[in-house]
């Protein structure tokens, strides 16, 4: 039986076979990787090219999003992205509760527990009762890009970006007529996936829907899943300089916990129901820009824990409602040659109940918390040196006020080459959960804190054909939350501490006109062991289009990820090899076969909930 280190080899063999192959076709190839030379806007709510922001940022465009065929972003973001990985335990779909997957750590922090914040277009996105993000939400048929700010965001973004953001980017059309976007697919374990978008416009109007259908019967028994969604963008310019917009968003998911293979559960599910809707307002002056964005999120989740073999079903079902709203403005100004300043606020009123019996077990019974926040984050270029610096006043109605700063430099000596440094603060506020829940609860805690300091250099060679980056981390968190027992009673207090230190490498090689690579590298050492995070995590992928063929490779190799901690700890390494082989039929039709999980390994990423074996899924694809 091979080991894991010699199926990596194997897969990477593969990618070089294609790429010799590729050195004799010359047809472009449709880009699905993104250079480290993006432009983004997480960092600093304003495009900035990534080589000169201080902070380090991943970028995922609508390319890679696509060419993944995944129905949920965060399989192919995982992929992109170094230090990022999402827990998994079947075929599609994540689930809410009890089993659930869709864990997200970033460099160790875990998003479950509200440490790593996900954002719609700059705006929260979390159950706001336990603080968590849902996974199944985010669908790949909604975004344009993903950016992801790797290190302490808070200083914009506020509470939950203790240890990074990720920014999903919607989809809206910037050049006039019409065109669609239709793709449906079919394969292993009555998997079944379709979505459907459709942009238009014309003169000062703009339009884009987007509809999306996920299935599957499940590898195992009681593994059913499925989802519905769907996104309604609307735009206009009011004059050269303003324009306003509309975004509405409903999914739907259900599915099924199986338990772990030692204790399998029966009638276990959840059936969520996620909304949201934003009006925009926007300005872009020749020397300053800004934008007033109003809010609303809103979650319904039905919950049965199921039962165990020989054990009576549940009583009650699980019953929670959720709600965020709030406002984000900010305004961008140019102070003197060289100089930007964002001058924003935030301000975010949220709550909801759950209860399982109506009477007697009625949970945060209609709480309601709200958040005001007030920034201003200042860059002045100077030569071949930018500058930046942020102060973040936050005021909250649970816990008082917090001070959050941030500060970074970059360096060009090279028009192809760039130092960069920063150091910021993050800080988490306790949840719905910590705070009124349950018998640990605890209406005294403070916010988490943690300060992130980044050391990145990028160079670019051949021309800008091979672009490359390394990052050095280091992390360090206090008044972490953890249950302490006192009496034989649990209290959640804040008494823990971590540290977090790795690097993080990125490429991209644009081989030949029909030919592009990238990879990703990211080391991890954590003082405090959490589940969930991989200590190695490698990827390497690989496109090749030459005519009207297409073919892709691409292997993710995770060694020591912590499936549970203590003295007899498991851990679980693994490759996970996939492959896609396509023919366009039309100039706007594409037949495609792909494959998942190739070297049919045995593996988990969650304690006692295997991952499928071979998976294939072939369909088709239309673009016009």
């Amino acid at each position: 039986m091979m080991t894991n280190k010699l199926r990596l080899a194997a897969a990477i063999l593969l990618a070089a076979t294609l790429s010799s192959a590729s050195l004799f076709a010359d047809n472009n190839i449709d880009s699905r990787i993104d250079t480290l030379e993006t432009a983004v806007v997480t960092g600093t709510r304003l495009s900035v090219l990534r080589d000169a922001l201080p902070a380090p940022v991943s970028v995922v465009g609508r390319a890679s999003i696509s060419a993944s065929d995944e129905a949920e972003i965060m399989p192919s973001v995982m992929e992109q992205v170094p230090g990022l990985f999402v827990t998994s335990r079947g075929v599609t779909g994540y689930g809410v509760s009890g089993g659930a997957a869709g864990a997200i750590s970033l460099r160790g922090f875990g998003a479950g527990a509200g440490r790593v914040i996900i954002l719609i277009d700059g705006h929260p996105q979390f159950e706001s009762i336990y603080g968590h993000p849902v996974a199944d939400e985010y669908m790949a048929t909604n975004a344009q890009r993903v950016e992801v700010s790797r290190g302490a965001a808070s200083v914009l973004y506020g509470s939950n970006a203790m240890g990074g953001a990720i920014n999903i980017i919607t989809r809206k059309p910037t050049t006039d007529g019409n065109y669609l976007d239709f793709k449906e697919m079919a394969g292993s374990y009555g998997t079944f996936r379709m979505n459907f978008t459709d942009s238009y416009k014309k003169g000062r109007f703009s339009t884009s829907v987007s509809l999306g259908h996920d299935s599957t019967e499940g590898h195992r028994e009681n593994s059913k899943y499925n989802s519905t969604s769907g996104m309604l963008n609307l735009g206009y310019q009011l004059s050269d300089a303003w324009s306003t917009g509309a975004r509405f968003s409903l999914m739907n998911a259900y599915s099924e916990n199986p338990g772990t293979v030692s204790q399998p559960m029966f009638d276990a599910w959840s059936n969520i129901v996620r909304g949201m809707g934003t009006l925009s307002l926007s300005n872009q002056y020749e020397n300053t820009s800004g934008n007033i964005d109003l809010y609303f999120n809103y979650g319904n989740h039905i919950i049965n824990d199921g039962h165990a073999e020989g054990k009576a079903p549940q009583p009650y079902l699980f019953h929670g409602i959720d709600f965020t709203a709030g406002l984000s403005a900010y305004q961008v100004v140019p102070l003197f040659v060289g100089n930007t300043m964002t001058v924003g606020t935030d301000i975010i009123y949220y709550g909801g109940h759950a209860y399982r019996n109506p009477v007697t077990e009625i949970y945060a019974d209609h709480k309601r918390l709200n958040e005001e926040a007030v920034y201003v984050f200042d860059q002045q270029v100077v030569g071949p040196f930018m500058f930046n610096a942020g102060i973040r006043f936050d005021y909250h109605s649970a816990y008082g006020a917090e001070w959050i700063p941030q500060v970074g430099l970059s360096f060009m000596p090279w028009g192809n080459t760039t130092i960069k440094a920063s150091a910021s603060k993050g800080f988490r506020m306790p949840n719905m959960r910590e705070l009124y829940m349950y018998a640990s609860a605890n209406a005294e805690l403070l916010p988490e804190e943690a300060w992130s300091y980044d050391l990145t250099l990028g160079h670019h060679f051949l021309d800008g054909a091979l672009n490359t980056e390394v990052s050095v981390f280091y992390t360090k968190g206090t008044n972490i939350i953890e249950v302490v027992r006192e009496n034989g009673k649990p209290q959640n207090r804040n008494v823990g501490e971590f540290a977090n230190k790795g690097v993080e490498v990125a490429a991209d090689w644009r081989i030949a006109p029909s030919l592009a690579f990238n990879a990703n590298y990211s080391y991890l050492h954590m003082d405090t062991i959490y589940t969930g995070a991989p200590v190695h995590k490698a990827y390497a992928g690989l496109d090749w289009t030459p005519g009207r063929f297409s073919a892709s490779v691409g292997a993710m190799a995770i060694n020591d990820l912590y499936l549970s901690t203590g003295n007899n700890a498991e851990k679980a390494n693994y490759v996970d090899l996939k492959a896609k082989i396509g023919y366009r039929v039309t100039d706007w039709m594409q037949v495609f076969v792909r494959g998942m999980n190739l070297l049919n390994q045995d593996y988990q990423t969650m304690l006692g909930y295997p991952e499928p074996g071979i998976t294939i899924l072939g369909g088709i694809a239309i673009s016009k």
